[in-house]
Parts: C-alpha cells; sequence; structure tokens
C-alpha cells in the first residue's frame, strides 16, 4: 500500500520542497569538502591514484550504500528523526576533515560522516517527491538542485577558506548543519509507519531483481561519470596542468560543473511532463558523454571548456529526479526505500568501480582513465531504455 501522512508538517507545497533544496544545499556544501581537499590530502598524506580512489570509494559507499536501509528505517520509524540525524552527523564529521590528524582519521569521518549524507537523502526525495508536493518530478528536481548548489559552491568556499586561514579552520563550517538538523526534525511531515520489521527486513534486497535494479545500475553508471568528473578534475589540473593545490580554478570549474547539474535536474523536472519521462531520460544520458569527454581537449579555464562543463552537467543529470519518481512509482509501497537504491545502491557501486578507475588512471594516465568513466553514461541510456520499454506506463 502507499504511504499515508500522519503528521503534516508545519509546510508543504512548494515551501516545503524550497526548504528541503535549502536543507540540501548546506549538506552538500559539506560533502563537497572531499573533492576540492584531495589534492591537500595527497600532498600531506603522499598518497598516489590508487589510495586518492580508495578514499574517493570509502566515502561514496559510506554515503550512498546505506540509503535504502535508513530510507526503509525512516518508512518504520520517522521520516523527520531519520533526516534530522543525518544532517546532524554529515555536519559534524565532515567537517573535521581537513584537521585529520592521520589517514584512518580521515577514513573514520568519511564513513560516519557519509552514512549521516546517507540518511538525508532518501527521506528527501520522499518528501519531495511525495504527495505534500503538487509536481513530484519537480519537487525531486528542486531538492537535487539544492544538493548539486551546494556541491557547487561548496568547493569555492572550502578552498577560500583554506587560502584565507588554512584548512585548520573548516570545523566552523559545522554550525549551519547543526541548526537545520533541529529545523528538519521540527518542520518535516512524517508518514504512517509500516511498523518496526526485522532488521534484516530494512535491506531490501528484492527491489534490485525488478525494474528498480535495472534503474539502479543505469544511475550507478552515470554516477560513475559524475564522481570521475568531481574528483579526477582537481588532480588532472593540478598533475597534468601544473595549478596549485588551492587554485581558484579548481574551485570554479567543479562550481560550473555542478551548478549546472542543479540546473539540469530542474530542467528535467519542467520537461519530463511534456516531453515524456523517456525521450528526456535516454536523450540526456545519450548525449552526455560527448561533452564530458571533449573537456579533456580543451584548455583548462577557457570559454569553450567552461561551456562543455555546463553542457556535460546539465545532460548528467537532466534524468536525475526522473529516475527517483520512477523508482518510486515502480515500488509505490516502498518509495524511500526504493530512493535510496536508485540513489544509493547506484552510488556505492560507483565508488567501488571508482577504485578499478584508479588503477586504469595509474596505467593510462589520468585523462586516459577519465574519458573511460566519462563514456559510461552512454550505456546507462540503453539500460534505461529497455527497462522503460518493459514497463511503458512508467515511462510517459
Amino acid at each position: 500500500m502507499p504511504h499515508t501522512i500522519r503528521r503534516p508538517g508545519v509546510l508543504g507545497g512548494t515551501s516545503l520542497a524550497v526548504f528541503l533544496a535549502i536543507v540540501h544545499f548546506v549538506n552538500d556544501a559539506i560533502t563537497a569538502m572531499l573533492g576540492a581537499l584531495l589534492p591537500t590530502l595527497q600532498a600531506r598524506f603522499e598518497l598516489g591514484p590508487v589510495l586518492l580512489a580508495l578514499i574517493v570509494a570509502v566515502y561514496s559507499i559510506s554515503s550512498s550504500v546505506t540509503q535504502p536501509f535508513f530510507g526503509a528505517m525512516a518508512e518504520d520509524r520517522s521520516l523527520r528523526l531519520v533526516g534530522a540525524a543525518g544532517v546532524l552527523l554529515a555536519s559534524l564529521f565532515l567537517s573535521l576533515i581537513g584537521v585529520a590528524p592521520a589517514l584512518v582519521a580521515v577514513f573514520a569521518l568519511l564513513i560516519i560522516g557519509g552514512m549521516g549524507s546517507a540518511a538525508l537523502h532518501p527521506v528527501g526525495t520522499a518528501v519531495a517527491g511525495g504527495p505534500a508536493v503538487p509536481n513530484r518530478t519537480l519537487g525531486v528536481g528542486l531538492f537535487t538542485a539544492g544538493g548539486m548548489a551546494g556541491f557547487a559552491l561548496g568547493p569555492v568556499l572550502i578552498l577560500a577558506i583554506a587560502s584565507a586561514f588554512g584548512v585548520e579552520a573548516t570545523p566552523w563550517l559545522m554550525a549551519p548543519g547543526i541548526m537545520l538538523a533541529a529545523l528538519v526534525f521540527a518542520l518535516l511531515p512524517d508518514w504512517e509507519p509500516h511498523g518496526r520489521r526485522p532488521l534484516r527486513a530494512l535491506f531490501q534486497l528484492r527491489l534490485l531483481r525488478g525494474p528498480v535494479g535495472g534503474l539502479t545500475l543505469a544511475a550507478s553508471l552515470a554516477s560513475l561519470a559524475f564522481v570521475t568528473f568531481t574528483s579526477s578534475v582537481p588532480l588532472w589540473l593540478v598533475n597534468e596542468h601544473d595549478l596549485p593545490t588551492d587554485h581558484g580554478l579548481i574551485g570554479w570549474t567543479l562550481a560550473a560543473f555542478s551548478l549546472a547539474a542543479g540546473l539540469g535536474s530542474l530542467l528535467g523536472g519542467v520537461l519530463a511532463p511534456r516531453l515524456g519521462r523517456r525521450r528526456v531520460l535516454v536523450g540526456s544520458l545519450g548525449l552526455a558523454p560527448f561533452p564530458l569527454i571533449a573537456v579533456l581537449g580543451l584548455e583548462p579555464g577557457g570559454v569553450a571548456s567552461f561551456a562543455a562543463t555546463v553542457l556535460a552537467g546539465a545532460l548528467l543529470y537532466v534524468g536525475s529526479p526522473i529516475t527517483v519518481v520512477l523508482a518510486q512509482d515502480l515500488a509505490p509501497a516502498a518509495p524511500a526505500s526504493a530512493a535510496g537504491m536508485v540513489l544509493g545502491v547506484s552510488a556505492a557501486l560507483a565508488g567501488a568501480l571508482y577504485v578499478a578507475l584508479g588503477w586504469l588512471q595509474e596505467v593510462v594516465g589520468v585523462g586516459g582513465g577519465m574519458a573511460a568513466g566519462f563514456a559510461l553514461a552512454g550505456p546507462a541510456a540503453l539500460i534505461v531504455l529497455a527497462v522503460l520499454r518493459r514497463h511503458p506506463e512508467a515511462g510517459r
């Protein structure tokens, strides 16, 4: 049975979606710290490409593979409690990466903080795409856009703080998240819970055997292309174009890409009801590899390079809210769990694949490995097409 609201919450409709977008903005601004500080961590701990890729993978997996679990827990217990706890944990632990004294501490902070971020995402998408929001696809698009805007501006803010005050100042970034965690608990609605299921039942792996599994596989390939850009471009600029580790171009390149991704998610929410979900989702993923790979052949910082970066980010994320709503429609009794699958399990798989991509970068060079990661958005389009041909009613 689909969920029903048991506690409406203070906010509703568009104001609820906007609030969740703000929360997502702050959360992902803090999570963006890792990509911005990778060159600093590389220099501090003398790390090679494989260890750097492992750092990215650990965070990607911790912030993603547990999303279905937290989504199911929220359905059983309380959406607002799980969401608020997630924002709090992410803010407290990820803001401490800049002052981590040892590599093992970096891994510990990433694991705990990543799990906090994981708890927010299925709750946010379930509420933003739930019955309290009139246009569900646009609601999820707003939520996604808020996160992308935070992910975009986070590196600029973090690198500016590191340049002016040193990385020792990063703990101050936890303050906005603590405040928003309290507001999430106070303002979000709650659904009528399932009741307390056994712990093993919270991992709803059965969803992966159906169409949600196909969407999850497609989303993982698209996510790998995204992670390749956000994690490898800073290293590519530093190692192959001799930029300093705190150069502003690193932050602005990541910002342009992520802001465009956020705008792309909004565009997807607008276009899907007009052109059809299948056409928008498959078309955007199929076109995304072209501007992604083009970035590697253009002069960093130039107009053409930024234009390709913006187009790549937009195309890669036009289909993100559509994928979430499709998964929720295909699993109406477990919308938060389904969202956790396409957002979480896909990102975990992408993180694991990125370790192999780090090895490939060590063998063929950073640019060649990046091109391989970018190209995988194309097969993602074919997988989505196959799923929607079996479930044509969902793709309309």
